[in-house]
């Protein structure tokens, strides 16, 4: 179980954490999605515990886990389906290379994923941050955002966080064996093969073999 590590710097530029400036609603559902990792803040975990270099670390999320989650999650405030159909359409501010410095870390068994949006109105503004808490196999359980409507959980920008995910998942299942070590073995029955020279093996098949006898 990876145990995660505290800093005392703020990943914003609030002089106190994140959680501190939401109203008390929104404070008690933050800390129940931090509930997921034990209590964890991506906002206040150290810099040097996130990585993007091990993509086999990434929650397999695919189309339907995100759709699940945008559309039909229950809504923490109402009960009722979120139905957040405009999340969807935001797989273009991802083609479009509006998310960066893609990063995770896994907690308590679960994947903690973390971006940086540019604004769709202004990329001279400072990035948004969402971040998605997802299980290994990539169910979503929670997700957050550092705009107005990132208290709802399903803003474009957790969606285009989400997109990426994916989209960077496929390339790594999508791996030839070429591509990765040990990916062929032995049959268990053998223990070794013998090598021969190629003019003393013979390659004919065995029941034009018997037809020749």
């Amino acid at each position: 179980m990876n145990k995660p590590q505290q800093s005392s710097s703020k990943c914003l530029a609030d002089t106190k954490p994140y959680r501190e400036g939401l109203d008390p609603q929104a404070k008690r559902r933050y800390t129940e999605k931090l509930g997921f990792v034990g209590g964890a803040d991506p906002y206040e975990l150290a810099p040097t515990s996130w990585s993007n270099e091990d993509p086999e670390s990434l929650p397999s999320i695919a189309y339907p886990d995100i759709v699940n989650y945008l559309v039909f999650s229950p809504s923490p405030y109402t009960a009722e389906d979120l139905k957040s159909y405009k999340g969807l359409e935001a797989y273009n501010q991802m083609v479009c290379g509006w998310v960066r410095e893609l990063q995770y870390q896994v907690i308590n068994d679960r994947c903690v994923v973390k971006a940086k949006v540019l604004h769709s109105q202004s990329i001279r503004e400072t990035p948004l941050e969402p971040w998605i808490i997802a299980e290994k196999s990539g169910r979503i359980l929670g997700a957050h955002c550092t705009c107005k409507a990132g208290l709802g959980e399903t803003c474009t920008h957790v969606a285009a966080l989400l997109f990426l995910i994916e989209e960077t998942v496929k390339l790594r299942d999508s791996k030839t064996v070429t591509q990765e070590k040990a990916y062929w073995l032995l049959p268990t029955a053998l223990s070794k093969v013998e090598y021969k020279e190629c003019r003393k093996i013979d390659f004919t098949v065995a029941k034009r073999s018997q037809v020749k006898e």
